[in-house]
């Protein structure tokens, strides 16, 4: 039988339905409704799943339908350009316009030391497309809730001067590096690369560049709390008393454990278990000082460069988001790394993202993915790798690791679980 009714006619029932579901929570709660006006709300508190799944498809269902009645003539058209938000960042423009006041163009731009007719292009840009600012009167500038938390909030700051001001261009620039490093995987070839004019990767460059590191870590510890990264998947997902049955200490090693953060969030949970952290010198300098005095004599510190033969042996070796920044070429070196310390029956513990194919998790999370599939290509040689691509490369590092179980708890985090039959 014909359906008599049409995709677009679907979209906006399913918009209309998912928006009032929506509304009505919000309602019910007094909860504030979104809003562009400066003061609107940030967050929304929406904490129910099914108004979260709500909210989420009629986003989606708003964009497939925008898509839909523009045609496929508008596919090709140029996408939105991110100079607007480039100037935005850095000329600081946010921190200029007043909290419940307005500016002018002209004023503005000479604070920035921009001429007015670039101030005003910029503001007006990122007015229409992003509803970021609004000229209440012509020629004059006030704050929309996103311009606002932009102002007001330091971490948001290095999110859009990270991303707009050093990601982006690196995109532009992401194919040209696939030809001239002729598709090598160093993290050193890539589109970042080019924009930055280094040969280093951007790991060795963020340690002489503090300014630039304290901006990308700050996004990262953002996009993970955005993304439901945190570490409480890997502490409380894996059976940790399996480590040793017997019940006495176990130990495990943390490779580019960072400042300890996981580490001291296993070693609270697991009281029979030491960790040692292994990361560079420089990422662990002044680490112990940070561990918490009750779990302090079983967090520990050791420097070590994860391409370098393992210098010690474990129960088990935990690899927390490190993969997700490296080629296979490298997964593979640093596992091979790894095969001189093991025993047979050692553990090496993944927690990564294992990526779901096309279509299988909510559309929002799949344009997430599919984002950050693309900004690891520009950034360093890296991928999304998909629970298959997950098989490979471990295969392809040494036959003898085995995969005892592969996990995916909450639809983002993975663990994976190899035992060394060597």
């Amino acid at each position: 039988m014909i359906s008599h009714t049409s995709k677009m006619t679907e979209l906006a029932a399913r918009i209309s339905e998912n928006t009032a579901k929506v509304d009505a929570y919000l309602r019910s709660r007094g909860l504030p409704f979104p809003s562009f006006h400066e003061d609107g709300p940030v967050d929304f508190g929406i904490d129910d799943e099914e108004i979260q799944q709500a909210q989420e498809e009629a986003i989606y269902s708003s964009l497939e339908l925008q898509r839909l009645l523009q045609g496929p003539k508008q596919f090709y058209r140029p996408l939105p350009n991110i100079i607007s938000l480039q100037a935005i960042s850095k000329y600081e423009i946010a921190t200029k316009v007043p909290i419940h006041g307005q500016i002018s163009f002209a004023d503005l731009a000479q604070q920035c030391g921009l001429s007015e007719v670039n101030v005003r292009r910029f503001l007006r840009y990122a007015m229409f497309f992003h509803k970021v600012f609004c000229e209440p009167r012509q020629g004059y500038v006030a704050h929309t809730a996103a311009s606002r938390f932009l102002a007001e909030n330091k971490v948001i700051q290095d999110v859009l001067s990270h991303y707009a001001e050093e990601a982006g261009p690196s995109y532009a620039l992401t194919l040209r590096a696939l030809d001239e490093f002729n598709g090598q995987e160093e993290p050193n070839q890539t589109g970042w690369n080019l924009y930055h004019q280094t040969t280093d990767s951007p790991w060795e460059y963020y340690d002489t560049h503090p300014e630039q590191a304290r901006r990308f870590f700050s996004t990262m510890a953002y996009e993970t709390e955005l993304q439901d990264r945190s570490n409480t998947v890997l502490v409380n997902s894996y059976p940790w008393s399996s480590l040793r049955p017997n019940g006495t200490q176990a130990t495990v090693v943390d490779l580019g454990g960072s400042r300890g953060v996981t580490a001291t969030a296993l070693a609270q949970s697991v009281p029979n278990l030491k960790v040692i952290v292994q990361d560079i010198p420089s990422m662990i300098k002044g680490a112990k000082e940070g561990i918490p005095s009750e779990v302090g004599n079983r967090v520990d510190f050791v420097a070590h460069d994860f391409f370098k033969t393992q210098p010690l042996h474990a129960d088990a070796y935990i690899i927390r988001h490190v993969f997700h920044n490296w080629s296979d070429t490298n997964v593979i070196r640093i596992l091979q790394a790894l095969v001189p310390a093991l025993h047979r029956g050692s553990r090496i513990i993944i927690n990564d993202y294992i990526a779901p194919p096309p279509g299988v998790t909510t559309p929002l999370k799949e344009q997430r993915l599919r984002e950050m599939d693309m900004t690891m290509l520009t950034l360093c040689n890296a991928y999304e790798r998909e629970s298959q691509d997950w098989k490979n490369v471990i295969e392809r590092a040494d036959s003898r690791f085995q995969i005892a179980q592969m996990l995916v708890p909450n639809d983002s985090e993975g663990i994976i679980e190899i035992v060394w039959e060597g």
